[in-house]
């Protein structure tokens, strides 16, 4: 009875040491990603050296993981149409492309939240982002207004 015990204990941690093992490694393997980026010598650039606790490389593998899960991060986005009833679809349809048409540079997202057809526009970090295209936007459709909503990643410049 006790051989047996110490053998499924022996088992068990054997199975939770590879699990963790393992998620070492996969931190390790996205930290190195994005710490050796930085860390990375560039002919007529200057020398970054990190020098930190592992933990903190834990901490920013777990951030990015759990705005993946959510789908983006927090931003802003501007509202330019929100309508319901039976004309509402092909409504958000058209105010898209007149949308596209005078604003091609900036992203658009339609999105259907019951019973509301939404047109959002723009993938923004803060709200004083929102508010330089804003001003542009409020001259072609005056009922625009600027909301919170979890935005696309924004794009890294090299």
């Amino acid at each position: 009875m006790v051989k047996a015990k110490g053998i499924s204990g022996l088992i068990f941690l054997l199975i939770l040491s590879s699990n963790i093992f393992g998620q070492l490694n996969s931190e390790s393997s996205f930290n190195n990603d994005i710490f050796s980026k930085i860390q990375e010598n560039k002919v007529g650039q200057g020398e970054v050296m990190i020098f930190q606790d592992m933990r903190i490389n834990a901490l920013v593998y777990n951030h990015v993981e759990q705005n993946k899960r959510q789908g983006g991060v927090p931003g802003y986005r501007i509202r330019i149409f929100s309508n319901l009833g039976s004309g509402a679809r092909d409504q958000s349809q058209s105010t898209k492309a007149r949308f596209y048409e005078l604003f091609p540079e900036i992203p658009i997202h339609r999105e259907y939240v019951s019973p509301y057809f939404r047109v959002l526009v723009g993938d923004y970090r803060t709200r004083i982002d929102a508010l330089k295209d804003f001003k542009r936007i409020k001259r072609y459709f005056p009922s625009a207004f600027i909301v919170p909503d979890r935005i696309n990643y924004p794009e890294l410049k090299e």
